[in-house]
């Protein structure tokens, strides 16, 4: 598959799009082909060396990413539209033709996907400070 990658910590022009091996979902997760994916000041950072958590290279940068599932798991579809978050322990994957998300829900019809691939860790960070389960209601 395609992705945005970069090979060593640095500024933007680190990034570069290259083949990498597709991912595939694991328990409990899902796999979508990405439709479109965000860029988190988190991504920026892990990207200039600056995550405290240790990062293995090359690094496919995204957090946030919507698609349509085709990989899932017990009470998933294939060809359902979904939008989410990686697993915060990968810290990326989102930037590429396929992606693993670790928390995800149905995209709206009436949301567009350029926003859907940027508010998952958003929504799923505030799910989870006010204790509930994720919900997302658009109008329109």
């Amino acid at each position: 598959m395609f992705a945005t990658r970069f090979e060593r910590f640095g500024p933007p022009e680190v990034l570069s799009v290259g083949e990498l091996p597709e991912p595939h979902a694991g328990p409990g997760e899902v796999r979508i082909r990405v439709r479109a994916a965000g860029v988190s000041p988190v991504d920026l950072m892990i990207r200039a060396g600056k995550s405290r958590s240790p990062i293995t290279l090359p690094h496919i940068p995204g957090v946030d990413a919507a698609g349509v599932m085709d990989e899932a798991g017990p009470g998933a579809e294939i060809g359902d539209e979904v939008f989410g978050a990686v697993d915060v322990a990968r810290l990326g994957g989102a930037t590429a033709e396929f992606a693993v998300l670790a928390f995800w829900a149905a995209k709206p019809a009436a949301m567009p996907w350029e926003q859907a691939g940027a508010a998952g860790s958003g929504i799923e960070t505030a799910t989870r400070a006010l204790g509930g389960k994720l919900v997302v209601a658009v109008s329109g």
